[in-house]
């Protein structure tokens, strides 16, 4: 079968539904995918086109969407299931709102002055980010039922696709949120509990300061050991920020433990690191971290990125 181009999508007139593996991925909890990736296959079910996508993921640009929906074709989890001719989706857009999704409002964020918009990656570099962190995730051992070579590849080439996205906003931003991930309510109007997790005691201390001049209480743990007791005491922690280089493990295997425990598998985890490259990234899309913030940073990026994370 010739496999479907990666970004030229019909974005208006052509629809797109699961295909039986779709269907079987989508329902099933034990075939790793990230959240975002698991909620757009969801929404795919025939009824929907790339231009109204826009609507239900605000945060990826257009190239990202062809990105993300032709990354779904390639993987044989969607197929076109219809296509509308100019007067049929006249006619469709004359529905009322009610019945169909939201086109994206026209206030919708742009980036910032001075600073580049998103840029679709090439086919070439979603293959080397996939085929560096295919070991780490073979190794990781998330796939049920010792996945095939093929399997792990679609795994692998996923996160990849999703990667640049998150390395995108992070070059634009300095951090990136996910909008995808279920987490753990929040309690309204209580003052946020964060725990940071950093062996290096000048950055626990600024970071602390920040966090604390934001109005949020803070608890610093310097090692894994400490931060999985801080983690499962109580008052509970509402977010976690999270370093990946830690003196007796790294951040991946405290996330990967942390999504396996039943009283912390929907905690609040923002990676805080100087490792911001597409793989590590990637890593952390598999492991269901929240969002990404990179050393060095300025204050308000990070008073920013938490007011994200953690909504009043």
């Amino acid at each position: 079968m010739q496999k479907p181009t990666l970004f030229f999508i019909d974005n208006d007139s052509l629809f797109y539904a699961r295909t039986a593996l779709g269907e079987a991925s989508h329902e099933d909890a034990k075939v790793t995918m990230s959240p975002a990736f698991r909620r757009m296959l969801r929404e795919l079910d025939g009824t929907r086109s790339v231009a109204d996508l826009a609507a239900l993921f605000p945060h990826l640009d257009q190239e990202d969407l062809q990105m993300w929906v032709g990354e779904l074709l390639r993987q044989q989890m969607i197929e076109p299931s219809q296509t509308l001719s100019a007067e049929e989706r006249a006619r469709q857009r004359e529905t009322p709102q009610a019945a169909r999704p939201a086109a994206r409002p026209a206030s919708a964020p742009t980036p910032p002055a001075g600073q580049a918009p998103a840029v679709a990656v090439s086919e070439q570099e979603v293959q080397q980010i996939a085929e560096e962190i295919q070991p780490w995730l073979a190794e990781l051992g998330r796939t049920p039922n010792q996945p095939s070579a093929d399997g792990l590849s679609r795994t692998a080439r996923m996160a990849a696709v999703e990667a640049t996205t998150t390395a995108s906003s992070m070059g634009r931003e300095g951090f990136f949120m996910s909008p995808d991930s279920p987490r753990q309510p929040l309690e309204p109007g209580a003052q946020r509990l964060i725990l940071v997790v950093e062996d290096d005691q000048l950055q626990a201390t600024m970071v602390s300061r920040i966090l604390e001049s934001a109005g949020y209480r803070v608890k610093v743990a310097d090692t894994g050991a400490k931060a999985s007791a801080a983690m499962t005491a109580r008052p509970a922690p509402d977010l976690v920020l999270l370093d990946v280089e830690l003196p007796d493990t790294d951040g991946f295997a405290l996330l990967k433990q942390m999504r396996a425990h039943p009283m912390l598998q929907w905690m609040r985890v923002v990676m805080l690191t100087s490792r911001a490259d597409r793989a590590d990234i990637a890593k952390g899309v598999l492991l269901g971290a929240d969002g990404y913030l990179t050393k060095p940073f300025r204050p308000e990026t990070m008073k920013m990125a938490l007011r994200q994370a953690l909504p009043e």
